[in-house]
């Protein structure tokens, strides 16, 4: 039987959990320090070519030309699937819970928040800047929040798809 995991707690894994933890503590990865940067040893091909990107929560090597996240970099290391890698990686970390604003409390209780709701959040950080400033933030912010909604929605769909 499968197990399924909310979004929230696959996010969570993914981008929260940092990727230098996972491989130094978690994993035990071989590692090497050249230049002040960390290369790890590829679970793949077992090269040091490689590189981690702290901003985005990813690892690379460039001799295999594969990306990972903590997930997948646990489901390549110790060779197991997705839902025990996941488990894994639950068992050895414990979230922290977000600070709760509107969008996460709708987000946790898989609730569609109105932006009116998401504008409170956004609003109060903004007082410092000058209007045209706020307005122009606020309008890239909700530009990019619908295109999220609708690659969020796509992907739905495609799951939805799959599972028919």
């Amino acid at each position: 039987m499968t197990r399924r995991f909310s979004p929230q707690e696959l996010t969570f894994l993914r981008n929260r959990v940092p990727i230098t933890h996972v491989i130094k503590t978690l994993l035990d990865l071989p590692t090497r320090n050249t230049n002040g940067k960390l290369s790890f040893a590829c679970p793949l091909c077992g090269g040091f070519d490689t590189a981690i990107n702290a901003a985005h929560n990813l690892a690379q090597c460039f001799e295999c030309r594969q990306n990972f996240n903590p997930i997948e970099l646990v489901m390549h290391q110790r060779q197991i699937g997705f839902v025990d890698s996941v488990r894994c990686l639950k068992n050895r970390i414990e979230p922290t819970p977000p600070a709760q604003n509107s969008l996460t409390s709708a987000r946790n209780n898989h609730q569609l928040t109105a932006l009116g709701n998401i504008m409170d959040d956004i609003i109060p950080a903004l007082s410092q800047r000058k209007p045209n400033d706020a307005q122009q933030s606020i309008t890239q912010r909700l530009e990019t929040l619908e295109k999220s909604v609708k690659h969020l929605y796509r992907l739905i769909d495609q799951l939805r798809s799959s599972l028919d």
